[in-house]
């Protein structure tokens, strides 16, 4: 009797139709489908609500415990095909996936959140989301082991640890630790660290975490409280989440609307069951400065010689203490029939700054100053095409197409 009710309990749970899956792309693809998450609505980058910001907070912890489940051999549904035996309780109440078994084409199918695996027992193949696993291990197992390897190989794909005997599974849901080593990377004609400015084409980003902890969870990155780009494909083997918000054809203007504001940047990981933590130490703090200083004409100079410095007479500056090229300006005494042009050498050239809407200074270094030496009333001042100035976050004013010239007052 209890031969034939056994019979009966292992028939209804061999099905008799197998599950299609889709399948995914391959690991080198990943990298590209981890983009700017663009469709977050306006709702959703304003300020929370209190109760919200509350609700979150308790939400995420930094760091989660592992969870251990023991499952007898003898009390669990079993698939079986020759020597294979499967325990299915394991499989879908300790890891969380769901067991199909087709008897007539022999193909075993798991699937648990973006990760499916596929074992034909007959062809000796397996394919973990689409692509063949030619060492899985599972068709050169000793008869003894193949219950083992089997069980073993479904829990390492998964991210989930298992201890196997002959009497029992213990299925170990790993921990979730928090993220660490969070890094922004600016990608632009001037890219400054931790800095986005009118340049900057798009960002990149990364975060350290332990592997098999967020397998088939996924990764978020925030700066401040923006949504900026999610990791959504996580294998047991990943050490690291990616980011990025270039669409393979980024715009400065596409990175303005992904990111607007700075703020502090930090990751949040979600394992397979939406439990989170989040990145708390070491976070960078990033640098958002689309606004590019402005320069609309130089229309004088005065040279102080016994000041040592270069007083330029201009409208329309930009921020005050904005840097300038000081590699662009150069000197003409007529008289002397003689040019020079000014250096930024460390501790011997000159350096030049924004005092004002109307006014910049330069500060000739030693060498400038012997550079400089005789000029007189003859003098005109030139600033080379291009942009004069630069400021902190790396943005430049206009360029001129032109050489502007005017006119220089020496004062002895």
């Amino acid at each position: 009797m209890k031969k034939i009710l056994s019979i009966m309990i292992a028939a209804t749970l061999l099905f008799s139709t197998s599950t299609t899956a889709l399948a995914k792309s391959d690991h080198a693809a990943k990298k590209n489908v981890k983009q700017v998450t663009q469709s977050v609505t306006k709702k959703e980058s304003q300020k929370e609500t209190k109760s919200e910001t509350k609700s979150e907070t308790k939400s995420e912890t930094k760091s989660i415990k592992v969870k251990k489940q023991e499952f007898k051999i003898d009390g669990s549904p079993v698939i079986k095909y020759g020597y294979y035996k499967l325990p299915i309780r394991p499989i879908t109440k300790g890891m969380g996936a769901t067991v199909t078994f087709d008897k007539k084409t022999a193909i075993l199918t798991v699937v648990k959140d973006t990760n499916t695996i596929v074992i034909n027992f007959i062809n000796k193949t397996v394919t973990v989301n689409g692509v063949e696993d030619t060492k899985s291990g599972i068709f050169t197992a000793k008869n003894s082991k193949k219950m083992t390897v089997l069980i073993k190989y479904i829990a390492k794909t998964l991210g989930v640890r298992v201890d196997v005997d002959d009497d029992e599974v213990v299925v170990e849901v790993p921990g979730l630790t928090a993220p660490t080593n969070v890094t922004v990377s600016p990608i632009g004609p001037n890219a400054i660290a931790n800095t986005l400015n009118t340049t900057t084409l798009f960002m990149n980003a990364s975060a350290n975490i332990t592997a098999g902890q967020a397998t088939g969870g996924r990764a978020e990155l925030y700066v401040g409280s923006k949504l900026v780009a999610v990791d959504s494909l996580i294998s047991a083997t990943d050490t690291a989440v990616t980011f990025t918000t270039s669409d393979d054809t980024p715009t400065n203007a596409e990175l303005q609307n992904a990111v607007p504001a700075g703020g502090v940047v930090t990751v949040k990981l979600y394992n397979a069951s939406n439990k989170q933590v989040v990145s708390t130490a070491s976070n960078p703090t990033l640098t958002v400065d689309y606004v590019a200083p402005t320069l609309a004409s130089v229309n004088s100079a005065v040279y102080s010689v016994s000041g040592s410095a270069i007083y330029l007479n201009v409208t329309q500056a930009g921020s005050k203490d904005d840097k300038v090229d000081v590699t662009k300006i150069s000197l003409f005494d007529i008289t002397l029939g003689k040019t020079y042009q000014l250096t930024n050498d460390a501790n011997a050239g000159s350096t030049g700054i924004i005092q004002s809407e109307g006014q910049i200074l330069i500060k000739l270094g030693w060498r400038d100053q012997l550079g400089l030496s005789g000029f007189g009333s003859s003098t005109v001042l030139s600033v080379a095409p291009g942009s004069l100035l630069m400021d902190a976050a790396g943005n430049s004013s206009p360029i001129w197409n032109t050489t502007q010239t005017v006119p220089v007052t020496v004062a002895k």
